[in-house]
């Protein structure tokens, strides 16, 4: 454990732990990731969760790099009661535990999100509940997108079988003829 090892056209890449700190330490994602807004960038950009580092690269290192993110969230924002370190710890292995599909890129951008408050404003302090509540927030909007991207094209599903497309029609119909006019 410790390294990842990762195809480049014919080259062989590994990715040691201190590597893996260099690339997603939060003062460089600020610059290599400020084009990220979206879920489907973010994604883009990095479709490899947390857990796959944890496996590969041992939880410490992950757990500390979630860390610096929330060091840095503690001192982009400007609260009267700041985390404190044991909070800090605390809420990275939440982090881990719960959110452990999110990329590094998703948790960079969950955190650019909260710090220009897209979830609401950060009043007098920061704290677990507020920012896990935040993490969820954007876990439910993720779903959303998935959930949206795999039903966008049921019309077009040439896969349903005739009886499966008269009940959707059907349902359509009732939904559509039950919506109050535009």
């Amino acid at each position: 454990m410790g390294n990842i090892q990762k195809a480049k056209s014919h080259e062989i890449a590994i990715i040691n732990k201190e590597e893996f700190i260099q690339k997603y330490e939060p003062v460089r994602m600020v610059m290599k990731y400020r084009h990220v807004n979206t879920i489907v960038k973010a994604i883009e950009e990095d479709s490899q969760a947390l857990s796959f580092y944890v496996k590969t690269l041992g939880y410490d290192g992950v757990s500390a790099l979630v860390e610096l993110h929330l060091v840095a969230l503690n001192q982009s924002v400007n609260v009267g009661q700041p985390l404190s370190k044991f909070q800090i710890k605390e809420i990275a292995v939440e982090l881990l535990a719960t959110y452990f599909y999110l990329s590094p890129v998703e948790i960079n951008l969950v955190l650019r999100k909260i710090k220009r408050g897209d979830y609401g404003k950060l009043y007098g302090a920061l704290n677990m509940p507020d920012l896990l509540s935040f993490f969820n927030m954007y876990a439910e909007e993720r779903g959303q997108h998935f959930i949206n991207e795999s039903t966008k094209d049921k019309h077009n599903d040439h896969t349903l079988r005739s009886e499966e497309r008269k009940v959707l029609e059907r349902h359509e119909k009732i939904i559509n003829k039950n919506q109050p006019p535009g």
